[in-house]
């Protein structure tokens, strides 16, 4: 296996690891933080629209660290996009 696909390999097997962090905390989070309305996002009100968007933000300010930290620990730098619906990007640390 070529170097390129031994850390794209080692990344695909922490990115399933992280996945189910997540997955655990996100659960833990929403359990106090789930929006009251049930309905879809399209038939929404706008408060309540408003109210899915600050849970959001709420949410993105509570992971962040937890996720830089998780991704700190394995070697990595985790960098976040402008926009956030494109990806996070990973990089390899100097030190790791």
């Amino acid at each position: 296996m070529n170097k390129s696909a031994s850390a794209q390999s080692e990344v695909d097997v922490l990115t399933e690891k992280y996945r189910k962090y997540i997955g655990k905390l996100k659960a833990e989070w929403l359990s106090g933080n789930r929006v009251a309305s049930r309905d879809v996002y399209e038939v929404m009100r706008p408060n309540e629209r408003a109210e899915v968007h600050q849970r959001i933000a709420a949410w993105g300010e509570y992971i962040t660290p937890f996720a830089e930290t998780w991704w700190k620990e394995r070697g990595y730098t985790i960098v976040w996009p402008a926009d956030n619906s494109k990806p996070v990007q990973l990089c390899k640390s100097a030190a790791a």
